[in-house]
């Protein structure tokens, strides 16, 4: 069989491709045995065990990770204005980012 020419592009590529593949399959090796630690310390210890059975149960779809309700909290986001420096006028929390997104747009085409 014929083989491709040797240049500095072929060399260069098939390094960085093996160093890539070498750092992926290092990474891998790394987060498995993370894992495995992880896992065989979680199964051993009856506490854990218990805070992880009480957190799965107590799943509350309108509450947020700190047990506040999430509906008031929107309610409170929108309550709340905000004024854009850009053009002056009093936008609400919850439609400030995509305002300012929009009146910065319509500044850069003037």
């Amino acid at each position: 069989m014929t083989e491709a020419p040797v240049t500095v592009g072929t060399l260069t590529e098939s390094l960085f491709n093996d160093m890539i593949s070498k750092l992926i399959k290092q990474q891998i090796v790394n987060t498995y045995s993370d894992y495995m630690i992880i896992e065989s310390t979680t199964v051993a210890d009856p506490q854990v065990d218990q805070l992880l059975a009480n957190f799965n149960q107590s799943k509350d779809i309108n509450k947020d990770i700190f047990g506040q309700d999430k509906t008031k909290l929107k309610a409170n986001e929108t309550s709340r204005y905000f004024s854009c420096e850009n053009c002056g006028r009093k936008i609400a929390g919850g439609r400030f980012a995509q305002h300012v997104n929009k009146c910065l747009e319509r500044k850069r085409k003037t």
